[in-house]
């Protein structure tokens, strides 16, 4: 055990060292593309109106690419049954705005449990249930094979790191399913995400046309409580020039800007949210991933922005991302 520790602590502590002195010297990455994230399911989780809330997206950033999400729970409720008008209401008016989409696609996607299975799911067999996850997925192409807007799929959702209340990883069944978008669909990009925290990003960098991570700075374990991450920006553009031979580019596809949430966000009293996410913070986690040199921030929290300043009594968050869309 004692070796395994030296093992772990060792390249950590030179990789952190190294971090800190060449961060200094990393250029400022001052424009990149701010994208928003939406989840309608996780809007109603909060209390608020989706619609409601993507217009004031619209109105009060004026984004000029979102990522938005086919929860198979909610275009597929019962067999062969597919409803597309919530999510076509939000492609639509994304276009109207002069928007492009990411459009996340498959069974694990962003927002807990990350697998937004349908109830009848559960009845089937894991072999039937990959079998229904492909034909779900050809439905969703098959709908949005001509929409303008859509510029990029974005295919499952960190597949290959086991998080959430969700089937285990399965590199077989991802290249597969990577192979059969590819043919649904030869002329879209497919970005896969993974974490950037705990992750080499080797596999799905690889499979990948680009490549999606997290970047994340404070969460929360039941060990430590709020725990900090010391990754320099450094370390994660380190880790992409490392892929950068398989993959167009790397993005950040989960920035930070929402509390971690112990017990799920309404629990959170403002004092508790700023654990994790004050608003000093919020500004922090912008300028080290301006640091990374990535050109595009996928900005996770809009819902709880909206939430803070309507039912928290604290508008800050809202206006400082506003901020952000005006450079």
């Amino acid at each position: 055990m004692r070796y395994l520790i030296w093992i772990v602590a060792v390249p950590l502590a030179v990789t952190v060292l190294i971090g800190a002195v060449l961060e200094r010297k990393l250029p400022f990455t001052s424009s990149p593309r701010w994208v928003i994230t939406f989840s309608p399911a996780h809007a109603r989780y909060l209390g608020l109106e989706p619609g409601e809330l993507f217009s004031n997206i619209i109105r009060d950033f004026s984004p000029s690419h979102l990522r938005l999400q086919a929860n198979w729970n909610e275009i597929e409720p019962a067999p062969g049954e597919f409803t597309f008008g919530e999510l076509d209401g939000y492609i639509a008016a994304a276009r109207a705005a002069g928007a492009t989409v990411t459009l996340a696609v498959g069974r694990k996607l962003p927002r807990w449990p990350e697998c937004h299975d349908p109830k009848w799911l559960a009845e089937l067999t894991p072999d039937e249930m990959t079998e229904r996850q492909f034909k779900m997925v050809e439905a969703v192409v098959e709908h949005y094979r001509v929409e303008p807007a859509i510029t990029r799929w974005q295919l499952e959702n960190e597949p290959l790191f086991a998080y959430g209340t969700c089937l285990q990883p399965n590199t077989h069944r991802l290249r597969q399913e990577i192979a059969f978008l590819r043919r649904l669909d030869p002329t879209r990009p497919i970005m896969l995400t993974d974490s950037g925290e705990l992750s080499s990003w080797w596999e799905t960098g690889r499979l990948a046309d680009e490549q999606g991570v997290t970047f994340y700075r404070v969460t929360w374990n039941p060990v430590f409580g709020y725990f900090s991450y010391p990754w320099p920006a450094y370390y994660y553009r380190l880790k992409a020039a490392l892929i950068s031979p398989f993959v167009k580019k790397t993005v950040v596809s989960e920035l930070q800007l929402e509390p971690w949430a112990p017990r799920g966000p309404l629990s959170l009293s403002l004092a508790e949210a700023q654990n994790s996410l004050s608003l000093e913070r919020f500004n922090d986690n912008i300028a080290v991933f301006r640091r990374t040199g990535f050109e595009e921030g996928f900005l996770w929290g809009v819902e709880w922005w909206y939430y803070a300043k309507d039912s928290l009594g604290e508008p800050a968050y809202w206006q400082t991302a506003r901020e952000l869309f005006k450079e």
